[in-house]
């Protein structure tokens, strides 16, 4: 029994206060994270792998920055290169930049093999700049890395320090090269393009931000005037905004108070806290409005409405809450955090609805209309008795009609794609993609994957038969579409022959023995280049493969071929070889979105089922309540894969939540209608009064929960953009089966609900 008195009731008041501000406290703990590790569980072997390979090499974070120069090829141009280079060599968090202006090459001279630089600016005499541009086009190790096959576009390769702890830094770091790269194009007349992980973050940072300070508003105004349209009252506002509000502080205050960073997916809470939020106020108020339009007084409208409407509240919260935290079953650590909150958000809101209703539901105006007139009598009421009496009538057709739909959208499904790419997140015309697409077209890649190779022995590296197995690996991986350049402590190792050996291609291949090998290293007289190949005592060492962004996608089919070559060429030489880097957390990243949306809809199809059971009580009438839920989901993913829309981070959720909240529609109607059909009235008039009763409410609800889910569009990032379309696509279709295929199933099967 809800407190009447105004002292207990001010307590209620006072402890939602009190809980928000606590809330509102936590929120200084709130961190954006970017990065790539953070959609993976801590103990994921992969990760971990990765992290093995950072504590040896410290960083796989590459940053580009490319202009056109014209003028590139000339003392003038080559030192602009070689100021913008030092200028970022300086920079906080960079760990070294290279560009052909402070690259070098390796002399052969008497005993010795020297590292020189290739353009001196301190030379005595002036350099032939033709001759350094012969040079340098026709060396591998600089065309597709520095500069590009035709010579007009310059680059400097950016080594940025990966500190796993905070991605916060790269923010910093990309506003710095940003307004670099607004003087470079003053000063060259050329755009300059920056692309590379580091810019990607900084931009999923900034999108984020913003999306979240423009979605969340225009949702709220959308749905201000869904609902003074619908009640034409601005009493009406009061419950539902206050439930939004409130729960969207508290779920936003665990967040903060358990060190949780918002990503992406996390953007989507809000939305669906919104339309949960509204969906139980809207069913609550409806209800209201009918009792004061019987002649009760406000508090007492307000007391039996939500009396009434208790034991349905409860269990859609309680199948959606299902549904959500079937994500915890799926491999991906946002995915899992986002079914946690949601959640969390979904019963917030029921607890709020039903601690502040009796506050404010009877500041509700009675109705105008008299309690005919309210529940069958208006436009909206008659179109949905007329739909309903049409789909009973031929309700054969209707369910035939339904499962032939079904059919053919589940034929698509073998269609479905996976979408990992972190590239295609952005629309197409999107700056950071049209930077990085260029950057893909002329420099070989934004990102890596790396090889990191372990002989368990020093100087194991040194071994010929290791490097042999290497420079393979190198030559099956160039091979490979979407793979710009690699490079080694092979390659290295067969340039200095070369040189050493007079300058002949032919002599550029792996020494016999380890000795030779051993002698060639010593040789040098600046071992620097080392140090990005191989750790100090040759023990472990590493292949990077510079990636396209673009496509990366197709290369991560290659990575099984890849582990299988790599453990027959490295396996027999008792060397372990492992695949590592962020194109390989991409890879898993793909087989972790199908696994996520497989056992996520699988879990919370067999949790909102039996709850559908417990709450209509009955196994039969479970099982039959998800014939208008399933259907609708199974529809939606097949358009999903008939139109090309891939599997991403945010649509792998839409499965499993959508079932969460489409099961809420059907349990009201269900729930209104055995209450008719244990009296004993006819399945036809049972359907017909439950329709009077419940049917405007379920269009509100899902109005005001196709224009919160609708609002994703404006978002920054296409797999918003696709979660909102695909929730407000299936929500909608869960609406059409509610008020047709629901009564034609009932007609036809005549389930016993006494």
């Amino acid at each position: 029994m809800y407190p009447s008195s105004r002292w207990s009731r001010g307590l209620i008041v006072l402890a939602v206060l009190l809980i928000s501000a606590l809330a509102a406290w936590q929120l200084r703990g709130l961190r954006f994270d970017t990065s790539l590790d953070v959609w993976f569980v801590e103990d994921d072997p992969d990760l971990q792998a990765y992290h093995e390979f950072l504590d040896i090499f410290e960083s796989d974070q590459i940053l580009i920055v490319t202009w056109e120069d014209p003028e590139l090829w000339t003392a003038e141009g080559m030192a602009a290169l070689d100021r913008y280079t030092r200028e970022i060599a300086a920079m906080e968090f960079v760990q070294d930049a290279r560009s052909l202006a402070s690259s070098s090459e390796v002399v052969a001279e008497p005993g010795l093999l020297s590292v020189r630089p290739l353009w001196d600016p301190d030379a005595d005499e002036p350099q032939d700049m033709a001759a350094l541009k012969a040079r340098i086009l026709d060396d591998e190790m600089f065309v597709g890395k520095l500069i590009d096959a035709g010579g007009r576009n310059a680059a400097v390769m950016v080594t940025v320090e990966h500190h796993l702890e905070d991605s916060h830094y790269k923010i910093l770091l990309a506003e710095k090269f940003r307004a670099l790269g607004e003087r470079i194009e003053a000063e060259r007349g050329h755009v300059v393009h920056l692309a590379g992980p580091p810019i990607l973050d900084d931009a999923f940072f900034r999108y984020t931000s913003a999306d979240l300070m423009k979605i969340f508003p225009m949702m709220l105004v959308a749905i201000v005037l869904v609902i003074l349209v619908l009640f034409r009252t601005w009493q009406a506002l009061l419950l539902p905004m206050v439930v939004v509000a409130v729960s969207a502080l508290w779920t936003t205050g665990i967040m903060g108070a358990f060190g949780i960073h918002i990503t992406v997916v996390h953007n989507i809470i809000y939305p669906l806290i919104l339309g949960l939020s509204i969906a139980s106020s809207i069913h609550v108020m409806s209800r209201t409005l009918i009792h004061r339009g019987l002649g009760k007084g406000p508090d007492e409208a307000a007391m039996r409405a939500l009396k009434d409407l208790f034991a349905p509240c409860f269990y859609t919260t309680l199948t959606t809450v299902g549904g959500l935290l079937s994500l915890w079953v799926g491999d991906l650590k946002p995915v899992r955090e986002f079914g946690a909150l949601s959640a969390c958000g979904a019963a917030f809101a029921l607890i709020l609805t039903y601690l502040l209703g009796p506050l404010l539901l009877p500041l509700l105006p009675r109705p105008k209309e008299k309690l005919p007139e309210l529940a069958n009598n208006g436009l909206l009421d008659r179109f949905l008795l007329r739909l309903t009496l049409l789909s009973e009538r031929h309700a054969r057709r209707v369910i035939l009609g339904s499962a032939l739909v079904v059919v053919v959208a589940l034929a698509g499904l073998p269609r479905l794609k996976t979408g990992a790419n972190v590239l295609e997140y952005f629309h197409a015309d999107d700056p950071v993609r049209v930077d990085a697409e260029f950057v893909d077209a002329h420099m070989g890649g934004t990102t890596t994957l790396e090889i990191f190779i372990d002989t368990g022995k020093p100087d194991g590296l040194k071994e010929p038969a290791v490097l042999r197995e290497m420079e393979a690996i190198g030559e099956y991986m160039n091979g490979i579409e979407g793979v710009g350049a690699t490079i080694s402590l092979s390659d290295f190792v067969r340039e200095l022959r070369r040189v050493q050996r007079g300058g002949a291609k032919e002599e550029r291949r792996v020494p016999d023995t380890r000795a030779e090998v051993s002698q060639l290293l010593l040789m040098l007289d600046d071992p620097k280049e080392l140090e990005r190949m191989a750790d100090f005592d040759f023990a472990r060492g590493r292949i990077t493969a510079t990636v396209q962004m673009s496509k990366v996608t197709s290369l991560t089919q290659h990575i099984p071929e890849l582990e299988e070559r790599l453990a027959a060429g490295f396996g027999p030489l008792g060397v372990k070889a492992t695949a590592t880097g962020q194109s390989r957390l991409i890879h898993n990243m793909e087989q972790y979105l199908l696994a996520t949306m497989v056992k996520s809809l699988g879990l919370a199809f067999v949790l909102v089922g039996v709850l559908m059971a417990f709450a209509l009580r009955s196994v039969k009438l479970g099982a039959f309540s998800m014939i208008p839920n399933v259907a609708p989901i199974a529809v939606a993913l097949g358009t999903m894969a008939w139109v090309g829309m891939r599997l991403d981070p945010a649509t792998a959720t839409t499965g499993a939540l959508a079932l969460g909240l489409v099961v809420d529609d059907t349990l009201h109607f269900l729930h209104q209608f055995r209450e008719w059909a244990v009296k004993g009235v006819s399945i036809q008039e049972a359907t017909e009064r439950t329709m009077r009763v419940t049917g405007r409410a379920l269009v509100m609800t899902t109005v005001i929960l196709v224009a919160a889910f609708a609002s994703m569009l404006v978002a920054s990032f296409t797999p918003n953009n696709n979660f909102g379309l695909l929730s407000a696509y299936t929500i909608g279709l869960a609406l059409v089966a509610d008020l047709v295929v629901l009564p034609a199933a009932i007609a036809l099967i005549k389930p016993r609900f006494g």
